[in-house]
């Protein structure tokens, strides 16, 4: 058994995009009407066509296509982070005012501290009279003392 022209390809007809074959032309009509078109491609545009409609080309426009959206959505973000840096840079200014007032009522605080347990110290809790000059405890320390 011999097998069928259209299938050895010696026809000519098995590619489509082949790059020796010329022109392509192209002619549409609607199934329900006498409106037509004729489009002739070159054959240039045929390998286009041909490129365009590749597995390779869909692959690497897909790549494309994801990389450009990431890259967008990430320099959409840059202003927001932007302003929240800024936002963030403003708190820290206030903190670290708030942390030098705290320092300085905490030095105040101390120091009135240090005052209050000072003032305490220096008052006697009882007082002890002074002895008499003619006692025999004031003679005998001043007898010492010569």
């Amino acid at each position: 058994m011999s097998t069928p022209e259209h299938e050895s390809g010696e026809d000519g007809h098995g590619d489509v995009f082949g790059r020796g074959s010329g022109d392509m032309f192209i002619h549409l009509q609607r199934a329900s009407g006498l409106a037509h078109r004729m489009l002739v491609l070159r054959p240039w545009q045929v390998q286009a066509l041909r490129l365009v409609a590749s597995r390779w080309f869909a692959a690497v426009l897909t790549i494309a296509v994801l990389s450009w959206g990431y890259f967008a959505f990430q320099t959409a973000r840059v202003p927001f982070l932007t302003q929240r840096i800024s936002h963030l840079e403003r708190d820290g200014a206030k903190l670290d005012t708030l942390q030098a007032t705290l320092e300085q009522v905490q030095k105040r605080y101390d120091q009135v501290q240090q005052m209050l347990s000072a003032s305490k110290q220096t008052v006697p809790a009882t007082v002890t009279p002074a002895p008499k000059s003619g006692s025999t405890a004031t003679k005998a320390a001043s007898a010492i003392a010569h």
